[in-house]
């Protein structure tokens, strides 16, 4: 298989992209960008990403574009609605590419060996830890498309990190893995969830999140309504994606969810969510359950209140 490189230097620019036509020949114009469902223990996660491969369906030649320097992008900073660009209107051939590749700079000597700064990191308490992500810098991190590029059009696509669920720490040695759990979504077919978060739900004596902050507490999207929401475990029901709630002006707690694709979900809030360890079944409880219909190319508003709003 022939690899075609493209070598590109871009600027890292946050935004939130949307699809639009074009004509209809020459080459398409892709955009891609990346997002974050956050994690709670860490107050930054920065990937540095080195390149970008996209595989056509049927085969053929691997369109490829590398970062010289690298993009440093914190992903934490990218929660609810807000991306990072990795490729702004590439040109690319028309067609539909069923895979793309995240080229990652990451680290692979034993952790005892490695000294600070790292190009991939998590910060936690003040202090960077080497993220390694496994086969991040020789085959990438794949993600299954279809990314599909219309002759003489736009293509707008985000690829969602779900941190939540992809990181851990190999063992005790002060390393931590980045095992993305990953899903590329078309922003033409997107809409978003926000609302606000009554803090009298996290003031029971079960709960474990902060009240004032909201920190420990999250909403928990799930594919499909009348889903009975669990926790993080490797199992069935798995949340698509997740949101932290943060304190908003003139008090009270709110939360966002963006690029979810059009249909219906179950959204969950739990007060619980800090105790929720993606590798283990965590009995943790969720105070309220709602569906949820999400429309593309729409903010659709969602409050948790003490009696639930029907």
């Amino acid at each position: 298989m022939t690899r075609i490189l493209a070598t590109t230097t871009l600027a890292l620019l946050l935004a939130a992209c949307g699809s639009d036509g074009g004509g209809d020949s020459g080459p398409a114009k892709l955009s891609l960008s990346v997002t974050d469902a956050p994690v709670d223990s860490a107050e930054a996660v920065v990937v540095s990403f080195t390149g970008v491969e996209l595989f056509p369906s049927g085969g053929g030649d691997v369109v490829g574009f590398e970062f010289d320097p690298p993009l440093s992008i914190d992903l934490l900073a990218l929660q609810g609605d807000n991306s990072a660009f990795l490729i702004e209107d590439a040109d690319i051939e028309a067609g539909v590419y069923d895979e793309v590749r995240l080229i990652i700079d990451t680290e692979n000597a034993s952790c005892n060996n490695l000294v600070a700064p790292f190009a991939s990191y998590i910060r936690i308490d003040g202090t960077d830890y080497p993220l390694t992500v496994p086969s991040g810098g020789a085959s990438g991190l794949k993600i299954s498309g279809p990314i599909t590029a219309a002759a003489g059009g736009r293509a707008d696509y985000t690829i969602d990190f779900d941190l939540r669920r992809s990181i851990a720490e190999r063992g005790a040695t002060g390393c931590y893995n980045l095992r993305p759990v990953l899903r590329v979504v078309d922003n033409a077919e997107v809409g978003s969830l926000f609302g606000t978060v009554d803090p009298a739900l996290l003031a029971d004596s079960t709960c474990t999140a902060d009240p004032v902050t909201g920190r420990g507490a999250a909403v928990y999207v799930f594919e499909g309504s009348g889903i009975e929401p669990d926790d993080i475990d490797g199992t069935d029901p798995e949340p698509l994606t997740s949101a932290l709630l943060a304190p908003v002006e003139g008090g009270g707690l709110a939360y966002e969810v963006g690029f979810l694709l059009a249909g219906d979900y179950t959204v969950a809030l739990s007060c619980q969510a800090g105790d929720d360890e993606a590798a283990t079944d965590d009995e943790i409880a969720f105070a309220v359950t709602v569906d949820v219909a999400v429309e593309a190319d729409a903010a659709t508003e969602q409050n948790f209140t003490v009696t639930p709003a029907p």
